[in-house]
């Protein structure tokens, strides 16, 4: 699927992703501060920002597993909460922490996540027999706390896809899984995007958004600091400035970090 620069060029489609003012506070801290963006439906989203930025926290707030402080949030045209079931069943996720029960079987675990969704038993054995094959997790007597970190995402993924769910939220889902296996999930992300689904991934891996995505908010504090567009051949603006790369935008929406190891 390719990026595209020209949306407003015809009418704007209804977003599949708003939050209007969402706040977080826990305590003294506001982790979320009034956080307001629209992803549209078909759009692959990067959302960035440096350690402690509010990231996970506002997944959380968009997915049912906090509940915001003020603010809303609307997925799919509807307003969200923490007990829109309907809502939910829509929505797959794949969590920071990867919360898998650990002394399950990859397929076991596989079937009770379908189950979860309401899928029937051929449904759930169809969907369960295709992912373990493709994307080589093995279905043996190995539980998934025996798993490596790559084969544990690789799980996770397929627990978050296995409902046909029409919004993917996805905490660093490249990290740690092997290059081939990478490069078919972006493939089914692309193809599940071009039928419109919509993806609000995070990464840290600047390069990897950069060519992958079709927008980037960067968040700050909490704050939302920067959104736009990203095209082939087309310029970043920040500020007044150009800038030639994602990574030159966000030092310099974040600021770099100036240390230095005289030992090393």
């Amino acid at each position: 699927m390719e990026n595209s620069c020209d949306a407003g060029s015809v009418s704007a489609p209804a977003s599949a992703i708003e939050l209007h003012a969402l706040t977080k506070v826990y305590g003294k801290v506001v982790a979320v501060d009034a956080l307001s963006l629209a992803v549209a439906p078909g759009r692959i989203f990067g959302f960035l920002g440096p350690n402690g930025a509010g990231k996970s926290t506002t997944i959380g707030c968009m997915t049912g597993l906090l509940e915001p402080t003020s603010g809303s949030v609307s997925l799919l045209g509807q307003r969200f909460n923490s007990s829109s079931v309907d809502l939910k069943r829509k929505i797959g996720v794949m969590p920071e922490g990867l919360a898998l029960f650990d002394q399950l079987r990859a397929q076991e675990f596989l079937k009770f996540q379908a189950r979860m969704f309401g899928l029937s038993e051929g449904i759930t054995n169809e969907r369960v027999g295709a992912l373990l094959a493709a994307m080589e997790i093995p279905d043996g007597k190995k539980i998934l706390s025996e798993f490596s970190t790559g084969m544990r995402k690789k799980v996770a993924f397929a627990a978050a896809v296995i409902h046909a769910p029409k919004i993917l939220f996805l905490d660093e889902p490249f990290e740690s899984i092997d290059p081939s296996a990478v490069a078919m999930l972006k493939d089914w992300l692309r193809r599940f995007a071009s039928q419109g689904g919509t993806v609000f991934m995070t990464s840290h891996v600047l390069e990897t958004v950069e060519r992958f995505c079709d927008e980037v908010a960067i968040i700050k504090a909490g704050r939302l600091a920067w959104q736009a567009p990203i095209c082939d051949g087309v310029a970043l603006q920040y500020g007044g400035e150009t800038f030639e790369s994602l990574e030159d935008v966000f030092l310099r929406v974040v600021g770099r970090q100036e240390t230095s190891l005289d030992w090393l």
